[in-house]
């Protein structure tokens, strides 16, 4: 079982798009299945905190899996 917070951030031309994360696995064992959460913390774009336009409006499947494959490979 671990925990782990981090950064994903897509930079592009014109803007800079940062989530923070927490990042929960285990790995499981041969009596219990493994097991993960990934749980956003904020949202930034340019330095502006955006978490409560982003759980309203932005929240799509694409950028949590993009979040979630980042923090997997970023252990």
């Amino acid at each position: 079982m671990a925990k782990r917070n981090g950064t994903f951030c897509l930079v592009a031309e014109t803007y800079d798009f940062c989530v923070e994360y927490s990042y929960y696995w285990d790995n499981g064992s041969w009596e219990q299945p493994p097991e993960e959460e990934l749980t956003i913390k904020e949202v930034s774009i340019n330095g502006t905190d955006i978490t409560d336009f982003y759980w309203d409006w932005v929240d799509s499947e694409e950028l949590y899996s993009r979040v979630l494959e980042y923090a997997r490979d970023n252990i």
